[in-house]
């Protein structure tokens, strides 16, 4: 038998609302959770610089961990759900949101990926349940870069590209 190595990808989530943009690291392999004890997520302002969003989000993408079947407590599905409900519970309290409802209804969200020398940020569609992935022609993708303000600028356009 023929095994295919994982690529694993750096990944962030990126959150916007007129409130704030989060930006988290998404770690695992091949599954993406939100980690639990000790999670990288940072809340800025929606007028950041772009410059600023780009080192956030640079460092989310380093912060991001190869985590596979050796840790399975990590996949564990109680653990993956308190995770995102803690994140949820976070941006309710930080940002004084009265219902999942009222910070979910004017929310997108990207996932952001670093791999193969590349920077890929794709926005995505609410919906009944959960979010969708919208067509790969959404995607931003630009090389991978230290240049200040390229990231940011990228992260925003994919995030104008929700719906």
């Amino acid at each position: 038998m023929n095994l295919v190595p994982i690529t694993f990808r750096k990944t962030a989530a990126i959150h916007r609302s007129p409130k704030f943009i989060s930006v988290e690291s998404l770690s695992g392999v091949p599954g993406l959770i939100y980690e639990e004890d000790e999670p990288y997520r940072v809340y800025l302002d929606p007028g950041v610089t772009n410059e600023f969003l780009d080192h956030t989000l640079l460092m989310a993408l380093d912060k991001s961990r190869f985590v596979d079947d050796t840790e399975p407590e990590f996949f564990d599905p109680d653990r993956a759900t308190r995770a995102y409900e803690n994140w949820e519970k976070d941006v309710m309290q930080r940002h004084g949101f009265k219902s999942k409802r009222d910070a979910y209804k004017s929310m997108d969200w990207c996932r952001g990926e670093m791999f193969d020398g590349s920077i890929e940020i794709e926005p995505h569609r609410r919906g009944s349940p959960g979010w969708r992935s919208l067509p790969a022609e959404k995607t931003v993708v630009i090389p991978a870069t230290d240049d200040a303000e390229t990231v940011g600028a990228a992260a925003r356009v994919a995030l104008s590209r929700c719906e």
